[in-house]
C-alpha cells in the first residue's frame, strides 16, 4: 500500500497540473458555427410508417375498440341464452333430471 505521504504528494501534484492550465480563447461565433454544421450533415429520415397518420391511427382504433366491445357484447348475451339449454341437455345425457320427490332416484 501507499503511504499517506506519497498520496500527499500526489494530490499536490495535481493541484499544480490544474494552475498551470491556461484560458482557452474562444471565437464566439463558435458555437454557432458547430451548429450550422451539425444541421448540415443532419440526414432526413425518411418515415417507415409515413401513411399511418394520426388520423388514421385514431380511426383504427376506434375501429378495434368498435370490434371488441361488439365481440364482448354477443359473447355475453349468447352465453346466457345457451346456458340453460345446455345445463338441460347435460342433465338429459347424463339422466339426472327426475321427475320424482325422492331422494334416491
Amino acid at each position: 500500500m501507499k503511504t499517506n505521504k506519497e498520496i500527499q504528494n500526489k494530490v499536490e501534484d495535481t493541484f499544480k497540473v490544474l494552475d498551470t492550465i491556461e484560458k482557452v480563447d474562444v471565437n464566439h461565433f463558435f458555437k454557432h458555427k458547430v451548429l450550422q454544421k451539425l444541421n448540415a450533415e443532419k440526414k432526413e429520415r425518411n418515415a417507415v410508417f409515413s401513411w399511418f397518420t394520426p388520423q388514421f391511427q385514431l380511426a383504427t382504433l376506434s375501429l378495434v375498440l368498435l370490434l371488441n366491445a361488439l365481440v364482448i357484447l354477443y359473447a355475453f348475451n349468447n352465453s346466457t341464452i345457451n346456458t340453460s339449454s345446455d345445463i338441460e341437455t347435460f342433465a338429459q345425457e347424463y339422466s339426472l333430471q327426475s321427475t320424482s320427490d325422492s331422494i334416491l332416484n
